[in-house]
């Protein structure tokens, strides 16, 4: 299993916010298809696919891209460091093995996967008790390649924007962008607090500007102290900060990450709900005291967010409406990951009230 750092508990149904690695976000930059008229969440019907390896203690799954219903691809952590990674074909989950035949074997982990085509998936994660912790792969439609690095940090988010701009978020601030040929490094100048652990947890590219969220905490201070941060390599500016101590700290974003909508809206999630940017300030647009994990926005009219204890949301224009079918009052299921067309959606979330842990994809249509 990843290592977690101590807990800051902020709500009733908030889940520790150093729990990062298990839900990472990065560019919804996923393919769809728009000549359908959009269906209603509310009126679809909804199957159930288990995943699970065999033999394996945990088989979760936490981030999912998607060129099409019929190319969904889903990774995340099992421990037994195999199949970890599955692709769904518009009929059946087989288990892709990228350690098989072109991958150095070791111990591994999948933080997130994201695509700009088919034949371009990219992965980022994390080799565990190996020599160097860096693992960013990529699937060109044949085999998968490596770009090795050799870093001792951790890739943690993910954003694919073009075949010549890809972005990865580490810990330690790191940022590395890839600009087709060559991988360049950064590290933003933050005022972290001296020995406080520290990552980027969200990461976005607009308008030819990257935001990141970055997340320090700061084990003496008994605190986290959390960075906005807008810019390019080597060009970096904080744009606002947070720290968050105990309950009555001011919430201003989301604490777990960032996403960017088809219509070009950038979003943060975590304790308490899901934020807007909205005019370079966020407006809190769903305050629940439930953890929210992920918003995918297809359109101003069609959004929807998903969370823990089963918290799918959904928005139609007008306003945010719960789609209670999935919430588990006690917390047996939490989803961490949506995609939708439009015409189907997918809900992936893992099941954690029972052992073995599984994941489950929902598909609605």
């Amino acid at each position: 299993m990843k290592p977690f750092l101590p807990a800051l508990t902020l709500g009733r149904k908030a889940i520790t916010l150093l729990s990062f690695f298990t839900f990472l976000v990065s560019c919804n930059d996923q393919g769809t298809n728009l000549n359908k008229l959009p269906k209603n969440p509310f009126e679809m019907t909804w199957t159930a696919d288990t995943i699970a390896y065999e033999g394996s203690m945990q088989t979760l799954m936490t981030s999912m891209w998607a060129s099409s219903p019929n190319d969904v691809w889903i990774a995340g952590h099992n421990d037994r460091s195999i199949g970890n990674v599955y692709r769904f074909d518009g009929k059946t989950w087989k288990m892709v093995d990228p350690m098989d035949k072109d991958i150095p074997v070791s111990p591994n982990s999948y933080n997130k996967v994201a695509g700009l085509a088919p034949n371009n998936i990219w992965m980022v994660g994390d080799r565990r008790a190996y020599t160097r912790k860096d693992l960013i792969i990529n699937w060109d439609g044949t085999k998968w390649k490596e770009h090795n690095l050799n870093l001792q940090v951790r890739p943690i988010s993910l954003c694919a924007n073009k075949i010549n701009d890809v972005w990865v978020g580490c810990d330690s601030a790191v940022v590395l962008r890839y600009n087709g040929s060559a991988w360049e490094k950064d590290i933003p100048k933050l005022n972290v607090p001296q020995g406080a652990e520290y990552f980027i947890n969200g990461l976005v590219v607009k308008d030819n500007s990257a935001y990141l969220n970055v997340t320090s905490y700061d084990m003496q201070g008994h605190r986290y102290i959390l960075f906005f941060v807008k810019g390019t390599m080597k060009n970096w500016t904080v744009l606002d900060s947070m720290e968050i101590k105990n309950p009555q700290s001011i919430i201003k974003w989301g604490n777990w990450g960032l996403s960017l909508g088809k219509e070009g809206r950038i979003y943060s999630f975590g304790d308490f709900g899901v934020w807007e940017l909205i005019d370079n300030k966020w407006i809190h647009i769903i305050p629940i005291n439930y953890t929210m994990q992920n918003v995918f926005a297809l359109s101003d009219n069609y959004k929807i967010a998903v969370g823990v204890y089963g918290m799918v949301w959904f928005n139609d224009g007008a306003s945010w409406q719960q789609i209670t079918k999935f919430f588990s009052p006690n917390g047996d299921v939490h989803i961490y990951d949506t995609w939708t067309d439009g015409n189907e959606i997918f809900l992936l979330g893992n099941t954690t009230g029972t052992w073995p842990q599984k994941t489950i994809v929902w598909r609605g249509k």
